[in-house]
């Protein structure tokens, strides 16, 4: 279908073009939202009548595209981005992620499709990439690829990381320590355990060497006891 833009409709058609497009988009999409009419020979009449409106607003939108390209020149873009060995990238910096920072950093909308990138960003450094702001009129915009954390917290980091290492050798050796202190103590406490039980067997021993004597003393006690009753036996007969 053949139809009159009224409106910009971005990477399709400008106001007062005239386009052919697919049906469906035309019926389903571009007339319902008034962003386009059918070409019919009623509004082509009008379009020549709007011309110059038009097109003045068209050079009033040049005339800020260009002045913008030249503010934007006087500026910088910083895209912050993860390094390697030798400030290689881990990877490469992309349209998308220059024009996520130009809107956050500079308020600035522009499609990542418009964005072109001579050469792949692989490395640290300042690049001027081109941007599309307005039909043919681009920007040179300064872009700074800088790591996504600064020397200093990285440095910090392995420091923290170092003296984390080094508390928890200080806490094994330690451990170690207390594990051999705790050993020799029961090896100690063993060694003492074996003396006290061969002094008590060594006690047991003399006891029961002394009590035998005792024993024997007292049989014979006995023995010598008898010969004393029996004279008393005698003594006591009067035959």
């Amino acid at each position: 279908m053949r139809v009159i833009f009224l409106h910009d409709v971005e990477r399709v058609a400008h106001e007062g073009e005239v386009a052919e497009v697919a049906d469906g988009y035309a019926r389903n999409y571009l007339i319902p939202r008034g962003l386009a009419v059918k070409a019919s020979k009623g509004a082509l009449r009008e379009l020549d009548e709007r011309r110059s409106a038009i097109e003045r607003r068209d050079q009033e939108k040049r005339d800020r595209a260009a002045s913008l390209a030249q503010d934007l020149a006087q500026k910088a873009v910083v895209v912050k981005a993860t390094v390697g060995e030798g400030q290689r990238l881990h990877g490469q910096v992309t349209a998308q992620q220059i024009a996520a920072a130009a809107q956050e950093q500079l308020e600035l909308a522009i499609d990542r499709r418009d964005i072109e990138i001579p050469e792949p960003i692989r490395l640290l450094g300042d690049y001027l990439i081109s941007a599309r702001l307005y039909k043919d009129v681009r920007a040179e915009l300064p872009v700074s690829v800088v790591p996504d954390r600064a020397p200093k917290e990285d440095e910090q980091d392995e420091l923290a990381a170092d003296e984390t290492q080094t508390d928890a050798d200080v806490a094994s050796e330690a451990a170690a320590e207390d594990d051999a202190d705790v050993a020799a103590s029961e090896a100690a406490t063993e060694d003492d355990a074996d003396v006290v039980s061969e002094t008590a067997a060594e006690d047991q021993v003399e006891t029961e060497g002394s009590e035998q004597p005792e024993t024997q003393t007292e049989e014979e006690a006995a023995a010598s006891d008898q010969p004393t009753a029996e004279a008393t036996s005698e003594d006591a007969d009067p035959t």
